[in-house]
C-alpha cells in the first residue's frame, strides 16, 4: 500500500518538474523569438566599452561597437541596444538571451 503511494506521489512530482520545464523552454523562446540582435560592427577598437549596469553587475562589449549594435523590437522598429536599454523597453537579461555578446563582471 505504501509503494503504491510512494509510486503515485513521484508520478505527480514528475510531471510537475516536467511542466514546469517546459514552460521555462517556452518562456526563453518567446524572447528569442521576440526580439533579434543585429551586430553591424565589422571592426571596432578594442576597448572595453560599458552599455548597462545594475546593482551587482558591469556589462560590457568587448570592444567599442555601442554605435553598431542594434535591436530589433516586437513592433518592428530597430534602434541601438544602448538606447533600448536607457529607455527601458528591453531588459539586459532579454537582450543576452536574444543572443547579445557582452562581458558581465561583478562590481
Amino acid at each position: 500500500m505504501k509503494k503504491n503511494k510512494l509510486i503515485i506521489i513521484f508520478g505527480i512530482l514528475t510531471l510537475i518538474v516536467l511542466s514546469v520545464s517546459i514552460l521555462l523552454l517556452i518562456k526563453n523562446n518567446n524572447i528569442r523569438n521576440r526580439i533579434k540582435i543585429i551586430d553591424a560592427s565589422y571592426m571596432c577598437p578594442q576597448v572595453i566599452e560599458k552599455i548597462y549596469e545594475d546593482d551587482k553587475y558591469t556589462y560590457s562589449f568587448s570592444c567599442a561597437k555601442s554605435g553598431s549594435v542594434f535591436v530589433v523590437l516586437p513592433d518592428g522598429r530597430k534602434m541601438l541596444v544602448v538606447k533600448a536599454l536607457e529607455e527601458e523597453l528591453v531588459t539586459i537579461d532579454e537582450l543576452i538571451n536574444a543572443g547579445l555578446r557582452v562581458i558581465k563582471t561583478e562590481k
